[in-house]
């Protein structure tokens, strides 16, 4: 997989924060951007914690495609989705804070067929609760820290929050695949994950799935659980060795 050459050449920075409406609100619920690559103007450094301006807000039932997050400080904090939403064929070429959030509780985010590089920290961030599910599949993801992270201290935290993905290749993961809350009940389910140059079981490189006790109103940190160890076959890492394949 390759990221298209942008088709609106050098890009847009658009001054404020997109919101893509569902048809039922005024919008469409299917947005094509034919490769169009977009950004947005954000002054906040994206190693400087919180605070990012978001380049698009999904509306519920909306599907995005064919679009390219210009990268650096004008990816912002990429993809809100406020409700179900389908990103297929999105690039992120050097993701700023998150490339998308999953944002509304009991809600699916669906990332299909995409590309998502270079992050310090976290790819897709999940902060909705009640079941809501993040599934991504047919995807490249690369030089990164976590893949998926369901918050570990938001306010009013708690869960379960899902996670599936599917035929999924990665690369230079710095830190895990997938970070979930064990004490609130989070699943992860990994099949058919690519990872270059294969997972080393004796040095357990890279992590894929770790277990964390989350916290909640910022009340301190969340803890990693079983030393960080990446955890095969339990109630929340849903995850097979068999299923790690190498390219």
């Amino acid at each position: 997989m390759e990221i298209p050459t942008p088709t609106n050449g050098d890009g847009e920075i658009r001054t404020q924060t997109t919101v893509l409406k569902n048809a039922a609100n005024g919008g469409q619920d299917v947005y094509d951007f034919n490769n169009q690559m977009i950004g947005v103007d954000n002054d906040k450094d994206c190693k400087d914690g919180e605070g990012q301006k978001t380049v698009f807000e999904v509306e519920d039932g909306v599907t995005v495609k064919n679009l390219i997050i210009m990268g650096g400080l004008p990816a912002g904090n990429g993809i809100v989705c406020k409700g179900n939403c389908t990103l297929d064929h999105v690039y992120w070429p050097d993701v700023c804070e998150d490339a998308a959030t999953n944002s509304k509780d009991g809600a699916t985010m669906r990332i299909n067929s995409s590309i998502a590089l270079h992050s310090d920290d976290k790819i897709f961030q999940h902060n909705a609760k009640g079941g809501s599910t993040t599934i991504v599949t047919n995807s490249y993801i690369a030089d990164f820290g976590k893949l998926w992270r369901s918050c570990g201290d938001c306010t009013a935290n708690g869960g379960p929050r899902n996670l599936v993905i599917d035929n999924v290749r990665v690369d230079k993961v710095k830190s895990t695949v997938a970070g979930a809350n064990e004490n609130y009940g989070d699943t992860v389910k990994i099949t058919n994950l690519y990872v270059k140059g294969g997972y080393d079981e004796e040095d357990d490189k890279p992590k894929i799935c770790q277990e964390y006790r989350a916290v909640t109103d910022h009340m301190g940190e969340s803890e990693k659980l079983h030393g960080g160890a990446s955890q095969w076959n339990t109630d929340t890492c849903r995850v097979s060795k068999s299923d790690m394949k190498s390219w």
